[in-house]
């Protein structure tokens, strides 16, 4: 009788034990906008990586512009981006028992130093989206859509492709797009265009007379009519320290602001290169000439082609701008 009568209890502590041992992880969060949020902050700040933005945009279709919301408005946002896959460490190799030496001769041990680890000038998105000029630029196809119909692509979106010739799955290209047109800042010579490197495109699939690409890596925001160019593993320079300072003069020709992930990095463009004797990791000096002639930055060469390099700013004391000098680092 005394089990019955605890009976209906037990069956109810059964049913709300649950939801106060194994509570549900909140997977949607609703956010509202305020004054001057973009997607990408919003990303940044509640995903921890602004470029899943188009994941939050994915998620709140009455959104038809990304770059069109508005204070106090209410948008859902996927938390449950936030969850990471755990990587497993290796297991570590089990070290051999050494036999014992009947008869042990000892040996003089020498200390040996280890090698000093030089890490890149930047990291490889960085050296990627950094861009260079071009005489032209002509593609070897472009970005025509999506299966969605959306014209703005990020990271692993899908979207149509239209090639100059025969490509393969797993064929891959870098995403970029024309950027502004170079002249000489003193000459006015047209120098070429700014290439704006925005992603790595890799074809994925062919579905109904459709060549189809996956976004494997996004920089900067993609659209529709952007080009495919050549792909190429391509790696940012390491240079041991002191850095260069070679003898050099010449001028800004082009700059840029890349904004990636957490913070923003100026890029400027030099009408010295490889030929003028120029190698990656060297530094010089920026001069802002006006009335007076006033050192306003230190630059790093990330890349190189014959006539013109493409550069870090890693110190500035003013906006480092076309029309700058550059010349030897004292």
């Amino acid at each position: 009788m005394l089990i019955k009568k605890f009976l209906p209890f037990f069956m109810t502590a059964l049913f709300i034990l649950p939801t106060f041992a194994f509570p549900e992880i909140q997977e949607i969060k609703e956010y509202k906008v305020k004054g001057g949020d973009t997607l990408w902050d919003i990303s940044n700040k509640e995903l921890q990586d602004p470029f899943l933005w188009p994941k939050i945009w994915k998620e709140n279709p009455e959104i038809k512009n990304p770059d069109r919301i508005y204070p106090d408005q209410t948008i859902k946002i996927p938390l449950y981006l936030l969850q990471k896959e755990m990587k497993e460490e290796p297991i570590p190799a089990q070290k051999p028992v050494a036999e014992k030496a009947t008869a042990p001769v000892k040996e003089e041990v020498k200390a040996e130093l280890a090698p000093v680890k030089i890490d890149p000038i930047v990291n490889k998105n960085i050296y990627l989206a950094s861009g260079y000029i071009a005489d032209s630029i002509s593609g070897m196809g472009k970005i025509t859509g999506s299966p969605g119909g959306r014209n703005l692509f990020g990271n692993n979106d899908v979207v149509y492709v239209k090639t100059e010739g025969a490509v393969h799955v797993g064929d891959r290209f870098y995403i970029i797009r024309e950027g502004q047109k170079v002249l000489h800042p003193v000459t006015k010579q047209k120098m070429g265009y700014v290439v704006e490197v925005l992603g790595v495109a890799e074809i994925s699939k062919f579905e109904y007379g459709d060549t189809i690409a996956k976004i494997l890596v996004s920089f900067n925001e993609i659209v529709t009519g952007d080009l495919l160019d050549t792909f190429s593993e391509m790696e940012p320079p390491v240079v041991s320290t002191p850095f260069r300072k070679p003898n050099i003069e010449g001028y800004v020709v082009a700059a840029k602001n890349l904004r990636m992930m957490n913070a923003n990095y100026d890029i400027v463009y030099i009408d010295k290169g490889q030929k003028d004797g120029l190698q990656a990791g060297d530094v010089l000096k920026t001069l802002a000439v006006g009335a007076h002639i006033v050192p306003n930055g230190t630059i790093q060469i990330l890349s190189l082609r014959d006539n013109t390099a493409t550069a870090i700013v890693v110190s500035s004391t003013d906006a480092v701008t076309a029309g700058n000098r550059i010349t030897r680092l004292e």
